[in-house]
């Protein structure tokens, strides 16, 4: 940015309107309805001289610069509007909505898709350009820049979990286009993020909060939801990509790094019918780290997605089958022995491999003024773990005791139909809608390290809201009932409220009941290796909680800028969570805990202007369990972590643009229950240190479609924080991995586009 730049832009924030003359601007969309917050630019065609307003409630702004100039409208729901403006005579400018941008458009939640500023819940949006931007390999890279989301790593395993609002990724509901995802793993019992291919999202929406009432269980920290891309604007568009990045300093063009190649094809084969195909490679190649040999500190791992798509659409009728498949191989490589010569060299290796096949069939049908919208999905998951001696010199293997060789499956069928907008009304200016629907989920559990016969697991939900408000306030009361096969049950009631203060302020509130039943995992498997000696739990309880929020969001008029100031509180009962036996060779179990709380709040602050986009936030998030009846006077109330972060996206122009991302999370303050060598359940108090990343990315368009990118990731070259946890799972350690140092990428598309 130019000085003369900068100095306008000064010149402008603190109100200075005496450039030359003066035109008013009013913009709205196709229905007339003003449009605030747009940001309207104009530079002087003779002198090049520029200038910026924001158009206030009404949709309109003054602009102070001579005609003729040349006119730049931009509204993040909104197409790009540019014009040359010849006269001083009043202008209107109709701006259309953005097919491409769904920033503002979310359907998390919500009877049908809407502006993000009209839900009554607080949904924060990621969408397709922002995941680009960052050249991200993982949805992990993703939502680790986000306010009160966090991710840990098994070391032994080679999977990840997170943690939302100060809970457990077991308490996150993760969705595809709504529909729960299946395959829980590892120690923490949750979805592995990295399962899911990033190339095929659209948008990410994320509700902090219960949203029990419209998904049931497990979703008392919030919902995750995933939407993948189901549409084209021409007949035909073809997009390839290829990326090539080094893991810390190790990279070889076929094995050391990571190797991501994709093809994505959409096409319509006739004028009511949509198709999709994609696949993606990718390739990790591990990081030894500071260590030698074989052993890798992270292990090497291959994943192959494919997935389609077929949507017939006419009127008021749409039908959309979908198809994807996981496979995911990870490879823990042990070290070479080969102090016998009477035998070949030889290692003990480890392969874990995931497979997942989701089929899932939506439809929409259009009655009258409701839509009805059934889904039926049916996923088969399987995990599996080989140990096996594999000769250096042959390469043959062989595998080793059956003891150590695991097969877990997961085989659930979905189902879910809702009436949207039924029993609508209006009596004045108070007007309401309705939703009631009805879900189900079966599932089947097996496998060698399940301690009885094959398990299933089977709950109904009928849940009911309403929409009840005026143009200003709207009110959304909703409660679940619920069966469980194992377990009762108990109603699970919410409400939420909107009101919007005026045009540029929404105050919203909300409670929510959670309840989250355990998983077959927790109550009947055993998970011994190496590294691991957990053991299910049938004597577990049902998960209950309490959720009080409270948002509100200011967009300043004056500037362009955006405010949300937010607070939470979360109290659960029964909270599922591991103990560790301090004495040695004691299995770990999953118990519950008396209570569980967690609090905070948070800030986030928007800049956006023509080519400059700045995210920013702070949270404190603290944390309290009681962990049995005696140690109130041990453990303070509340134990808290800070979080900072901030993003930006400059577009310098002719095809240049420039991002960095970046996130502080701070230090984990925690207690755990431990027996000591007396035999004493006591509790311990552990600290994880706080670790900051920055990413930065610089991405080129040129012609014919392709487009260029080279970024830096975890430029701080973080790899490790002290962790002074001492009964943990693997027995606890003095250190804590969390990345695997700095890292280089260069990202190569094609995108074509037939009309």
């Amino acid at each position: 940015m130019s000085w003369q730049r900068f100095f306008v832009c000064v010149l402008w924030i603190f109100g200075s309107e005496t450039l030359f003359g003066q035109v008013s601007v009013y913009v709205s969309d196709k229905e007339n309805n003003p449009i605030a917050g747009a940001v309207v630019s104009v530079s002087d065609l003779a002198s090049g001289k520029k200038g910026f307003y924001i158009t206030d409630d009404h949709g309109r702004t003054s602009v102070t610069v001579s005609p003729p100039f040349q006119a730049s409208i931009r509204h993040l729901s909104f197409d790009h509007y540019t014009d040359t403006i010849y006269n001083s005579t009043d202008q209107t400018i109709v701006l259309s909505y953005s097919e491409n941008n769904l920033d503002e458009i979310v359907v998390t939640g919500n009877f049908l898709p809407q502006s993000s500023k009209n839900s009554v819940y607080k949904v924060q949006t990621i969408n397709a350009n922002r995941i680009r931007s960052q050249g991200a390999n993982s949805l992990q890279e993703v939502l680790s820049n986000e306010l009160n989301i966090r991710f840990s790593r098994d070391n032994a395993i080679g999977t990840s979990s997170m943690s939302l609002q100060g809970l457990s990724g077991q308490n996150v509901k993760v969705l595809v286009d709504g529909i729960p995802i299946i395959g829980r793993s590892g120690t923490a019992n949750e979805i592995d993020l990295n399962q899911i291919n990033i190339n095929t999202i659209q948008q990410i929406e994320i509700v902090e909060g219960p949203l029990s009432v419209n998904y049931g269980a497990d979703a008392l920290a919030g919902v995750i939801n995933i939407i993948t891309r189901k549409d084209i604007t021409g007949n035909l568009t073809l997009d390839i990509g290829l990326q090539e990045e080094t893991v810390g300093r190790e990279f070889s063009y076929f094995k050391d790094g990571i190797h991501n190649s994709d093809i994505n094809i959409g096409f319509r084969p006739g004028s009511h019918f949509y198709s999709q195909l994609n696949t993606r490679i990718n390739r990790f190649g591990g990081w030894t780290g500071t260590g030698e040999g074989r052993d890798k500190n992270w292990y090497p791992k291959t994943q192959y997605f494919a997935g389609g798509l077929l949507r017939y659409e006419k009127r008021d009728l749409s039908i959309t089958y979908k198809l994807d498949y996981l496979n995911e191989i990870i490879e823990n490589l042990g070290e070479i022995n080969d102090n016998n010569p009477l035998r070949d060299a030889f290692a003990i290796d480890e392969e874990y491999t995931a497979t997942r096949w989701l089929h899932q069939f939506q439809g929409s049908f259009s009655l009258k003024n409701a839509l009805l919208n059934p889904v039926i999905a049916f996923t088969d998951y399987e995990r599996t773990i080989r140990q096996f001696s594999k000769n250096m010199v042959t390469g043959s293997e062989l595998n080793t005791v059956d003891s150590e060789q695991d097969t877990t499956y997961y085989r659930t069928l979905f189902f879910r139909n809702t009436l949207s907008n039924f029993l609508g009304w209006k009596a004045g200016k108070i007007k309401g809608d309705n939703q009631l629907g009805i879900d189900s989920n079966l599932e089947f559990a097996g496998g060698t390290r399940l301690d009885s016969e094959d398990e299933s697991l089977f709950d109904i939900g009928l849940f009911i809201s309403s929409e009840i408000g005026t143009s200003k306030l709207k009110i959304r009361p909703g409660i679940r009932f619920s069966y469980h096969s194992v377990y009762s049950t108990s109603p699970t009631p919410s409400i939420n409220a909107k009101y919007d203060i005026n045009n540029s302020t929404q105050l919203r509130v909300g409670y929510g009941r959670g309840y989250r039943a355990p998983s077959a995992r927790e109550l009947y498997f055993e998970f011994i290796d190496a590294s691991h000696n957990i053991l299910g739990n049938e004597s577990l309880e049902p998960e209950y909680s309490h959720n009080v929020n409270a948002d509100l969001t200011y967009k300043l008029q004056k500037i362009p800028v955006s405010l949300s100031i937010g607070g939470f509180y979360n109290h659960i009962d029964n909270r599922i969570t591991f103990f560790t036996p301090q004495q040695a060779n004691q299995a770990t179990t999953y118990v519950n805990l008396l209570k569980y709380k967690t609090t905070g709040g948070s800030l986030r602050v928007k800049y956006f202007m023509e080519s400059l986009t700045l995210n920013s936030g702070f949270s404190y998030v603290g944390l309290y369990q009681q962990l049995n009846e005696t140690d109130r006077e041990v453990v303070p109330q509340f134990l808290f972590m800070p979080e900072i972060m901030g993003n930006a996206d400059y577009d310098i122009g002719s095809g240049f643009s420039v991002a960095a991302f970046y996130k502080y999370t701070g230090p984990v303050k925690d207690y755990q229950l431990v027996t000591d060598i007396d035999g004493e359940d006591t509790p311990q108090l552990t600290r994880i240190d706080g670790y900051q990343f920055l990413d930065v990315t610089f991405s080129k368009q040129w012609k014919l479609g392709i487009s260029t990118q080279i970024g830096i990731r975890n430029a701080f070259d973080v790899t490790t924080v002290t962790n002074t946890t001492g009964g943990s799972v693997h027995g606890g350690s003095s250190q804590r991995a969390i990345a695997y140092g700095r890292s280089y990428f260069l990202k190569l598309n094609y995108h074509f586009s037939k009309p």
